[in-house]
């Protein structure tokens, strides 16, 4: 039988994942502490181990070269309640075979040893990382801004991030405004190289430039240049290029001209051109530009090799306390103050549309360090700070229906008494969104309630009950005649 050790100093998660491991026909141990883990592994030989990474006797990443030596065949699984970007990557750098944040999905993890025992190819693909290639960590980096979440989908990107470090591929990083996508570029720089190599930031008007100044320089034309001195001694690095949908289709054309002659160029400058890595990131969906034929679609498939997608904050509601707590932390080191936030404020900040995102939500803890008087937060002070600063409007050049819909959606949540018992939000949700589209339908084709219920795809009696049931105006104008 292949033999499983789980190791976690929580009873309850020993329990469950040792009966779920022996229902798939594994011989399962288990153990809650470094001591005891490191004993049965001195005395028997396992397949597979799945482990916490706090233990009450040791942090088990620091053990993980010893446990390696003691049987470098097994594959190590760990798990973490720390769920932020170092710990995935720790575990990855120090030889960890996959990194599960807690709460994992149960299902997912025993697929997993399933696969491990029942592919080949897996298992090579996934091969160990010698702990001699391990780069000093950061935790001060890496433990902020956009890097903090618990929710699902920052989970999914630490583990792209993690696996991403081993590899050059060029990466597209996607989301609005305030996500935090420089961060997360100078990030995977910072642990996929040393400090000795170059994060290098290339404006993309300068584009033409640069792609000169490389051309007469390998023609031997001039040396002396603007931007030819940083890439001449380009040793393996990252090039970034910030917001590259705001390129014309002339800055686009020199783009691609830029990518596919730099790795040949560079061959020429470099002995380690097989290091280098390009990062671009995007506030727009670059495939809809594609789309409307404002973004050349070669250039798109260069860049969207590995596309990473930064969410905005109001679809990560849950990660806003630790983020809140972590700026908190911040400018109280900053300052020399002891700021807290109260229950009422932060729930209200759990519940508010964030346009801004992460930047907005720093700016509005910043601001709050240095006007209040005293130490606490209170929901009065957040409010007053909000309705001062700059609210989305309809001429942001991001606006999308579905941030006006969150918006609204966040204010009723807002505005919710825990102790109602009973509202009817839905209904009034969508009569809100139903009277103002027939209206305009209607306005639109003049009165005319076939074309309407046609444009709305509605039966024409099901247009008639609504118009009657919503209490729809309908004004029938007529043409002025000559």
């Amino acid at each position: 039988m292949k033999k499983i050790l789980v190791v976690d100093d929580d009873k309850s998660i020993r329990l469950v994942l040792s009966t779920a491991l022996t229902r798939s026909g594994f011989l399962v141990k288990t153990s809650a502490t470094t001591a005891g883990y490191l004993g049965l592994l001195n005395a028997d030989k396992f397949d597979v181990m799945i482990t916490d990474v706090g233990l009450p006797d040791g942090d088990t990443l620091d053990t993980l070269p010893k446990i390696q030596s003691l049987n470098p065949k097994m594959k190590i699984i760990v798990i973490s309640a720390k769920s932020t970007l170092i710990t995935a990557v720790r575990a990855e750098k120090k030889g960890a075979f996959y990194y599960f944040p807690k709460p994992f999905d149960l299902d997912e993890l025993i697929g997993l040893v399933n696969k491990i025992f029942e592919s080949s190819d897996f298992l090579h693909e996934n091969k160990l990382i010698e702990s001699k290639n391990l780069v000093p960590e950061k935790p001060s980096l890496y433990d902020s801004g956009p890097i903090i979440g618990k929710s699902k989908i920052m989970q999914d990107t630490f583990k792209i991030i993690a696996r991403l470090i081993k590899s050059n591929i060029t990466v597209l990083i996607n989301g609005e405004i305030g996500t935090g996508k420089k961060l997360l570029a100078k990030s995977i720089h910072d642990l996929t190289f040393s400090s000795k190599k170059n994060f290098i930031k290339l404006n993309i008007k300068n584009l033409r430039i640069i792609n000169e100044e490389l051309s007469n320089f390998f023609n031997n034309k001039t040396q002396d240049t603007l931007y030819i001195n940083d890439l001449k001694n380009f040793d393996g690095g990252t090039i970034f290029i910030d917001q590259v949908c705001e390129a014309s289709l002339i800055e686009q054309h020199e783009l691609l001209n830029f990518i596919e002659n730099f790795d040949l160029r560079k061959k020429q400058l470099s002995k380690e051109s097989s290091l280098t890595r390009i990062i671009v990131t995007s506030k727009k969906d670059l495939l809809k530009l594609v789309e409307k034929g404002d973004f050349r679609e070669d250039l798109y498939y260069k860049l969207n090799v590995m596309p990473i997608f930064l969410p905005p904050l109001r679809k990560r509601l849950e990660d806003i306390p630790n983020l809140i707590n972590h700026f908190i932390n911040l400018f109280n080191n900053r300052n020399m103050t002891k700021l807290s936030v109260d229950n009422l404020a932060l729930n209200f900040l759990k519940s508010y549309h964030w346009p801004g995102n992460i930047q907005e939500l720093k700016n509005l803890i910043e601001r709050l360090s240095l006007s209040l008087t005293n130490d606490k937060i209170t929901l009065s002070e957040v409010q007053g700070q909000l309705n001062n600063s700059f609210e989305i409007n309809d001429d942001d050049e991001n606006i999308t229906f579905e941030n006006l819909i969150d918006k609204r959606i966040s204010k009723i949540i807002s505005s919710i008494n825990d102790n109602i018992t009973k509202m009817n939000v839905y209904d009034d949700f969508i009569k809100t969104v139903e009277k103002p589209l027939i209206e305009n339908i209607l306005d639109y084709t003049r009165g005319n309630q076939i074309k309407a219920s046609s444009i709305l795809g509605l039966n024409r009696n099901t247009l008639r009950k609504k118009i009657s049931e919503l209490g729809v105006t309908v004004r029938k104008v007529r043409k002025n005649s000559l």
